[in-house]
């Protein structure tokens, strides 16, 4: 959340109780929040790109958290759904459009877009744009009744996002290995 009675947005990450300097820039946060949601369990995601000059020895997940997703306050969470809404790396042209579209931002040739302003940005994106018709699409959980049931029904199947757990994919690769 954007602080706007600060005078600046914030620019380090604290670890271990020391303040780091960061990039601040979307593509960098864009980046590690795609890697966090491909990382495996006992996998490491090398954060020393989110640092400037100098990084921490040990860095956990969690403290790098604090600053790519910070904390609001609004909306309360009103379920504990486990879908998926949306992801940086398969949504990229979605949200390329979306800022474009809205905003008049090429996301392409911005210069540097702070983290947190690109965020507030993309929370901000309106129902017409249509990255917020993919997200509803992949939330719907068959209110509706009818032929639009159907519909809904097959918009959110064919925009859901899956993710394997270390074993399925397992699976999945042993399986496919028979046809090599």
């Amino acid at each position: 959340m954007i602080d706007l009675t600060a005078r600046s947005l914030p620019n380090t990450v604290r670890v271990g109780g020391k303040d780091f300097s960061i990039n601040t820039d979307f593509r960098v946060w864009m980046q590690f929040e795609i890697e966090l949601s491909k990382m495996k369990p006992g996998e490491y995601i090398d954060v020393r790109p989110l640092f400037k000059d100098e990084f921490p020895q040990y860095c956990s997940i969690p403290e790098l958290l604090e600053f790519s997703r910070p904390h609001n306050e609004l909306p309360r969470p009103i379920s504990q759904s486990k879908v998926i809404v949306y992801d940086y790396g398969l949504d990229s042209d979605l949200i390329f459009a979306a800022f474009w579209g809205q905003y008049g931002i090429d996301l392409t040739t911005v210069e540097e877009l702070h983290w947190h302003k690109f965020l507030a940005l993309f929370n901000g994106l309106n129902e017409s744009t249509r990255m917020r018709e993919v997200m509803q699409y992949r939330c719907y959980e068959g209110q509706s009744t009818g032929k639009d049931r159907n519909v809904y029904e097959e918009l959110r199947m064919a925009w859901e996002i899956v993710r394997k757990t270390p074993e399925e994919q397992q699976e999945i690769d042993k399986f496919n290995g028979y046809f090599e």
